[in-house]
């Protein structure tokens, strides 16, 4: 995947990617709260409850639901990276076409998901929880893999501490050297928010709680699918980060 290309995301992208964090936040809280207690798309928190698990100690239900997790993932980038990239031909002020119909594919996997869970009352039995656990990391694993694969103009997927760093390390910087970075803050609070609304529809309706993450990625992929002509670089005190976590 190419992620060295000296572009920053433009105006479409940059709603995307604020959208696209808010449905990593609203996965990852209902993985966390309905399918096992481990995360979609943070393998860090997953590989830490992992070792928690075989030591016996702590967390329930052993090794089975993180390694779940870590496999769905895992699947998920491996079947997306050989794909995410820009072709020559392709204007570098847009996201690749091969990214776009990534993206769209992880869609069609949400709404599987979704239709699936409202089917289920939004309490299916296993092992069908098991799936939607697999279902549900496969596609974080997609979502993450195919934005790394958007360049510069991309982000991060599904992991955030390395942007949180940076918006920190900008604003805590040096006399003179200190500016905003508005577009890697605004993920960080679409993160939360997004978290925060998959919980609250899932504590008042179950059934619906998976068509959060779906309302949101349709959204994001109709910024980028929609955007007409070559998009408009935003300003160096937007500029969105990758992470390193």
């Amino acid at each position: 995947m190419s992620t060295t290309e000296p572009v920053r995301p433009g105006r479409a992208q940059w709603g995307a990617l604020i959208l696209f964090a808010g449905v990593s936040g609203a996965v990852d809280v209902l993985a966390f709260t309905a399918l096992g207690r481990v995360f979609a798309g943070v393998m860090t928190g997953n590989l830490v409850l992992l070792g928690l698990s075989l030591t016996g100690t702590g967390h329930e239900g052993g090794p089975t639901a993180p390694l779940l997790a870590l496999g769905g993932y895992v699947v998920g980038v491996a079947a997306v990276a050989p794909f995410a990239r820009r072709r020559p031909e392709e204007s570098a002020t847009r996201w690749p076409s091969a990214v776009v119909r990534c993206l769209a594919v992880e869609v069609v996997l949400l709404a599987a998901v979704a239709a699936g869970w409202g089917a289920a009352d939004g309490a299916p039995a296993q092992p069908w929880l098991d799936v939607v656990l697999v279902a549900v990391a496969v596609a974080m694993g997609i979502q993450s893999a195919a934005l790394a694969g958007a360049g510069a103009a991309g982000g991060p997927g599904t992991y955030f501490t390395g942007t949180l760093t940076h918006v920190v390390a900008h604003a805590a910087g040096p006399p003179g050297g200190r500016r905003a970075d508005l577009g890697s803050l605004a993920r960080l609070v679409a993160l939360t928010g997004g978290a925060a609304v998959g919980a609250l529809v899932f504590a008042a309706s179950a059934p619906w709680a998976m068509a959060v993450p779906l309302v949101l990625a349709v959204a994001a992929l109709a910024c980028v699918a929609t955007a007409p002509g070559p998009d408009r670089p935003m300003p160096a005190a937007t500029t969105m980060t990758g992470d390193t976590s």
